[in-house]
């Protein structure tokens, strides 16, 4: 029996949804609740739900670019990734990949194309790794669901005595029409699951002692 995938309305062009994303007021956010120190909020626009997960993890700052440049080892910490390949590496600080989820029948799989971008503020030392999809960049594979409003944003801030505040946000098209299992892993179970082993495999050696020459720790 083949998969049906339940489709996720196309709202938002990309780059109109690259102007949204993020800006909603603080005051906005619901609080979900706190499991194994990530805490994890909710907030709704329209045709958009937005989710924001909080945790921290003692890492050099290196060690985190070296973690998001690494595309390859994706699929080693996010949630449901099956494959992750690069795509172009335009510099340093920019790469677009592919990335394909394996999802569980009666759905299709789902893949998502994004251009990812680092920045870090050299005062504060800030980072942000900023995704945006570009779901035409490569054509459709069959039996392979597209997704297309689906955007995230990490944002990285050193704190005293190494420990470096975690906040995860993504944004994506609202999950009415959807079962609640499907929904309950999308905005709570994935990026909880993926934030945890986040924070894992920073604790790895490698990760522990990286130094990248265009981050300043």
């Amino acid at each position: 029996m083949s998969k049906t995938p339940y489709r996720l309305p196309f709202l938002l062009l990309a780059l109109a949804l690259q102007g949204l994303l993020f800006s909603q007021s603080s005051s906005n956010w619901e609080f979900k609740g706190e499991k194994e120190g990530i805490k994890i909020y909710h907030q709704k626009t329209p045709g958009l739900l937005h989710i924001k997960l909080s945790t921290a993890v003692k890492v050099p700052l290196s060690g985190i670019a070296a973690l998001f440049s690494d595309v390859e080892h994706y699929k080693d910490w996010g949630y449901k990734i099956s494959e992750s390949r690069l795509l172009r590496r335009v510099s340093p600080i920019e790469v677009w990949y592919y990335a394909k989820y394996d999802f569980p029948w009666p759905l299709d799989d789902r893949d998502i194309i994004l251009q990812s971008k680092m920045q870090q503020d050299p005062n504060t030392r800030q980072i942000i790794v900023t995704n945006t999809p570009y779901p035409a960049y490569l054509p459709e594979a069959e039996g392979v669901f597209r997704m297309k409003n689906t955007s995230t944003r990490w944002s990285f801030v050193p704190t005293n005595g190494g420990w470096v505040n975690v906040e995860q946000q993504i944004s994506t098209d609202s999950a009415e029409g959807v079962p609640d299992w499907l929904v309950k892993m999308t905005a709570d179970t994935g990026p909880r699951e993926t934030a945890k082993s986040v924070r894992k495999i920073l604790q790895q050696e490698k990760y522990q002692n990286a130094r990248v020459e265009h981050i300043k720790d």
